[in-house]
């Protein structure tokens, strides 16, 4: 879970547009984001059910141009034998006025206008012309599988709507076809195979739409929610069935060629069950249509009474918003009143309000903070009273209006009473330098206040004493500038410390000056000691090239080198940490080698074990703790030896190949230890024309750039082996250019040494 300042954090953006809001916006704003999202999803809801009604009005469409398409067909089908040719004529053509009539109506819509065109050019609109029966009901199908499909029919969400348009759309109509077609059969003399295959076949077809027409029918009844579709349809649809099924049990017998059925008998039954059809088809019919104007009335009464609940429930809404709005408004304006009352004095008791939400806790902290005031008002008295500071108020024109007791001690009066009628003019009576009347009111209008303005005054006795002001400008509600409150502290001490501090100051850079001066000649003196750059190029055999930087003004760092007899000795050393201690220690760690191969010492354990004597007692003497590491390197006629522990040697050969050679076990620091010629051991290296061999402090491998990065010692080895070929300087100075590139801004931390040899 998140912390309250979290939280409050996500939520500043609407305080702070809240807080800027009046009440009236706040609840204008409130109702309008609480009631976009309801209005939303009010509408989406109504579309919803409005698209439900529309659904099914369309169906109603497309039911009432099927109707129209039954009674043509019923007239095409179904004309009794004995009519006379004008009646035939003048029922088949009110028939097909009244399809036409349907086709200008919901035609459109359903876009059945190709289909209906297609229908016309077979006659049906004529009166002398013979109909072509069976391209006409083929005509007639499509235009009802065009009904059918734009009008929704075929999607209706009920079972039991959805099976009566299954009746009415598919299967009855298919069984009219099939039945006039065995009652048109007119053969010629004995029946063909052909013919009663055909008859067998339109049995068949008849035998399947019944069992279909059934079973569909029973699965609506069962599904429908008010149950009047049994009791209405049940009766007629059985009764219709077994007239088919008087029909199709002689047609099925005529897939036997030896039997033979009474083909006249059978017309009739025919002829009986395809005029049964037409009334079952228009119940089925009357009562889908039925159903959807039922859904139809149970969705518009579903928006009728969601938008009454919603009328309903945003009048309540409206009704309590304005109750609260109003029960805040009298709050608000009873905390405004009882404010002003508070601050003209008359407000002596607490708000009483009768209410019990949270505004009763704005009003509980309103009466706490009113007799905190109060309260606060009398304490705000006694501090004044007996503040430890002066505290004052003043007119622009210099006079005091206010004082408290501490400032009149301060200056030597006796009371405030005293100090406010004594002193009229502060510019002339109290600063020592007038002017500095003058610089308060300069700063105080451009700032509008100031903060240890200093100054010496006067006290009532005509001594002076130093006082620091803490002061603003006091402006009216028009913004007009009506004088100065502030704070005096007498400073007098202070200035007299501040005076013997500059004193101690002068005197300790006197002192620094003079260590400078010193460090100076030490540091000249340790340079003196390391070997020259005419020293190091008369070394035979060998291109020697060294570079020291102390970190401060002295370091502790050193390197040196003898050459008697063909041996060249070299030594190189690094002190703990930097600074003039431990440029002494390297001091004596330089003389002592030199007087040691000097009086013909070589053997290294006994000369770095005397050399760790003289450092161990010495620093012992001088109560320090001082260490250092030393290395001694002998070269002769091509041969390294390498004693005392120090950083790793690095050799780059002619060819470019990279050696380090670890010093860890070959000597113990020095210092540390009073004797350390058991820990002292020596490697050797064969030194070939070409190789180099690079010397170092850790002030280098420990150098860092601004990414707190150490320099490294692979990063000396790419350097060295890149500038191989060229002279030891210039593979010094190669390598001091790369470090000073890799510390850029960084600073030097430690002292940085670096000895660079290579056999000529």
């Amino acid at each position: 879970m998140l912390p309250r300042s979290s939280w409050d954090g996500w939520f500043q953006p609407a305080i702070r547009l809240i807080n800027r809001l009046k009440y009236p916006q706040k609840f204008a704003l409130l109702s309008f984001v609480l009631l976009l999202p309801l209005a939303l999803a009010l509408y989406l809801l109504l579309s919803e059910i409005q698209g439900q009604i529309n659904f099914a009005a369309k169906e109603l469409d497309g039911l009432h141009y099927l109707q129209a398409l039954e009674r043509f067909q019923q007239a095409v089908l179904s004309l009794p034998p004995q009519a006379s040719a004008s009646n035939i004529n003048a029922e088949r053509l009110a028939a097909w006025q009244d399809l036409k009539q349907a086709e200008q109506t919901w035609g459109p819509s359903l876009k059945t206008e190709a289909r209906f065109q297609a229908l016309g050019q077979y006659g049906p609109q004529s009166t002398s012309a013979p109909l072509a029966k069976g391209p006409l009901l083929a005509a007639l199908a499509r235009l009802r599988t065009q009904v059918g499909d734009q009008s929704n029919l075929i999607l209706d969400p009920d079972l039991d709507s959805y099976y009566l348009m299954d009746a009415i759309l598919l299967r009855l109509p298919g069984i009219q076809v099939d039945l006039a077609a065995v009652v048109d059969l007119t053969p010629e003399g004995h029946l063909s195979p052909l013919q009663r295959a055909q008859l067998v076949t339109w049995g068949e077809r008849i035998e399947q739409a019944n069992q279909a027409l059934q079973t569909y029918t029973t699965v609506a009844f069962e599904h429908n929610r008010d149950g009047q579709l049994r009791p209405r349809l049940e009766s007629p649809l059985q009764a219709f069935g077994e007239e088919l099924d008087q029909v199709t049990l002689p047609l099925a017998r005529f897939a036997d060629p030896q039997d033979t059925p009474s083909l006249p008998a059978l017309k009739r039954q025919a002829l009986q069950a395809l005029r049964s059809s037409f009334p079952v088809w228009q119940k089925t019919s009357t009562e889908l249509e039925h159903l959807l104007q039922k859904r139809i009335q149970r969705f518009r009464y579903r928006q009728w009474s969601l938008s009454l609940f919603v009328l309903f429930t945003l009048a309540m809404a409206l009704y309590l918003f304005i109750g609260f709005y109003r029960s805040v408004m009298q709050t608000v304006e009873s905390l405004s009143q009882a404010a002003r009352r508070m601050v003209d004095g008359t407000q002596t008791q607490g708000v009483q309000l009768q209410t019990q939400d949270e505004m009763a806790m704005v009003i509980h902290s309103f009466n706490t903070v009113a007799d905190a005031l109060r309260l606060a008002e009398a304490k705000y008295r006694s501090i004044v009273e007996n503040a430890v500071e002066g505290i004052y108020q003043t007119t622009v024109t210099g006079q005091y209006l206010m004082a408290n007791p501490m400032l009149a001690q301060i200056y030597g009066y006796d009371s405030p009473t005293e100090l406010i009628e004594h002193l009229s003019n502060i510019e002339t009576q109290l600063y020592v330098n007038p002017e500095r009347r003058q610089d308060f009111i300069q700063l105080m209008a451009e700032q509008g206040k100031v903060w240890g303005f200093e100054s010496e005054v006067y006290r009532k006795d005509g001594s002076t004493l130093w006082i620091s002001e803490a002061a603003r400008a006091i402006y009216d509600p028009q913004g007009q500038l009506l004088g100065f409150e502030g704070t005096v502290v007498d400073i007098t001490r202070r200035k007299q410390d501040e005076g013997e501090i500059a004193r101690l100051t002068q005197q300790l850079q006197d002192e620094n000056l003079r260590m400078s001066a010193e460090l100076s000649v030490t540091r000249r003196l340790q340079s003196m000691l390391m070997p020259s750059e005419e020293e190091l190029s008369r070394v035979a055999d060998l291109d020697i090239a060294g570079f020291i930087e102390p970190a401060a003004e002295v370091g502790g760092d050193y390197y040196d080198i003898q050459q008697a007899h063909g041996r060249v000795r070299i030594s190189i050393g690094d002190v703990t940490g930097h600074g003039l201690e431990s440029s002494l220690v390297m001091i004596m760690a330089q003389t002592a080698v030199r007087t040691l191969l000097a009086n013909g010492e070589t053997d290294p354990a006994r000369l770095l074990n005397a050399v760790n004597q003289t450092i161990y007692e010495n620093t012992r003497r001088m109560g320090s703790y001082k260490n250092m590491t030393l290395a001694l390197l002998e070269y002769e006629a091509g041969l390294l030896r390498l004693s005392g522990q120090h950083e790793e040697l690095i050799i780059v050969r002619a060819n470019g190949e990279a050696e380090q050679i670890d010093t860890f076990d070959l000597g113990f620091p020095l210092g540390l230890e009073l004797d350390i010629s058991r820990f002292v051991a020596e490697a050797q290296i064969q030194f070939f024309p070409g190789d180099i061999a690079v010397l170092y402090t850790d002030g280098i491998t420990e150098a860092m750039n601004p990414a707190k990065e150490q320099y490294g010692l692979a990063r000396i080895q790419k350097v060295v082996v890149a500038h191989r070929q060229q002279s030891a300087t210039q593979i010094r100075q190669a390598l001091i250019d790369d470090l000073k590139s890799w510390i850029h801004t960084q600073r030097v931390f430690d002292d940085i040494t670096l000895l660079v040899l290579k056999q000529l």
